[in-house]
């Protein structure tokens, strides 16, 4: 009885493992957490003085969910995907998320120098007289 647990626990486990995958994500050779919190921090939220941000979140998404996300990147990333090649473009399916993760990253810098960037002031209006 028990071989017949663990091998329906083991059918069981190899069936889940083909419906999902996982997706990482490692972060490395940051330096510590200054003391302090950099202009712009929410005064809502504490600084966590301690610590690093350097670590590893590991993320499972079903088959059909990356499928879905493969369909969306490709149709968002496609320009980039294309480039100048004549369609149809046979690419390679870990482009297609690299594409996706370095459209993330450069949406971000973007945001972030936006963030950081102070509006311009319209200098006051001139009266001629």
């Amino acid at each position: 009885m028990r071989k017949m647990l663990l091998l329906v626990t083991s059918l069981l486990l190899a069936s889940n493992a083909c419906a999902a995958g996982t997706l990482t994500i490692t972060t490395a050779g940051f330096a510590a957490m200054p003391a302090t919190a950099p202009p712009g921090w929410p005064t809502n939220l504490t600084w966590p003085t301690t610590g690093g941000i350097n670590g590893t979140k590991t993320y499972t998404i079903s088959d059909v969910d990356m499928e879905q996300m493969m369909a969306w990147i490709a149709t968002n990333y496609n320009a980039q995907l294309v480039g100048n090649n004549p369609p149809p473009v046979q690419i390679a399916s870990l482009a297609v998320m690299l594409a996706w993760l370095q459209g993330f990253i450069n949406a971000t810098i973007n945001a972030v120098q936006q963030f950081h960037t102070a509006a311009p002031v319209p200098p006051p209006p001139i009266v001629i007289n």
